[in-house]
């Protein structure tokens, strides 16, 4: 008798819809969250099927920064996937109190955007959150290549900054 009632709890759990947070899209994550989902990733990370897309297609990355005086992109196949290696395997489980992202980067391939990014680089947060259609979809950490690049590229923008006369950009390390 119990396990009838049991099994007719189970599938009325799952009959009603119990399982339909995993096939609703991730929402966005706040800017300030301060806490992992039970252990799992806040997104989860990018699919190598549009990495590999960027690698073999990619024709421009754009990068607007929001606090630095310049903007960029790169054009050539080698920056590209340079670029591509930037992006860590590991998903983003924390995202630290106060992150904000320093830059936004579009990812162009045969001419349409594949996807864009939110860059996130500072002492506490080093990682991308990508959209795709408008809505944030993947979080992947930031390689330790990319880290290295991003220091170089922000030492420079504030060293060229200086000899201008101008103040260093707001969350400069």
């Amino acid at each position: 008798m119990y396990r009838l009632l049991y099994a007719g709890a189970l599938f009325l759990l799952f009959s009603c819809g119990g399982d339909t947070a995993s096939k609703q899209a991730a929402p966005a994550p706040s800017k300030t969250a301060t806490a992992t989902i039970q252990g799992q990733p806040l997104l989860p990370r990018i699919p190598n099927d549009l990495r590999l897309k960027m690698w073999n297609e990619g024709e421009i990355i754009d990068y607007i920064f929001h606090d630095l005086p310049f903007s960029m992109n790169q054009n050539e196949q080698a920056s590209i996937r340079t670029n591509i290696t930037y992006i860590g395997d590991e998903p983003v489980t924390v995202l630290p109190k106060g992150c904000k992202p320093m830059a936004r980067q579009f990812y162009q391939a045969n001419g349409v955007i594949v996807y864009e990014a939110d860059v996130y680089f500072d002492d506490n947060c080093q990682f991308y959150v990508f959209y795709v259609d408008g809505q944030a979809k993947y979080a992947n950490q930031m390689d330790e290549t990319g880290k290295q690049f991003f220091t170089n590229m922000i030492t420079q923008a504030m060293q060229a900054r200086q000899k201008i006369g101008g103040t260093p950009p707001a969350g400069a390390q």
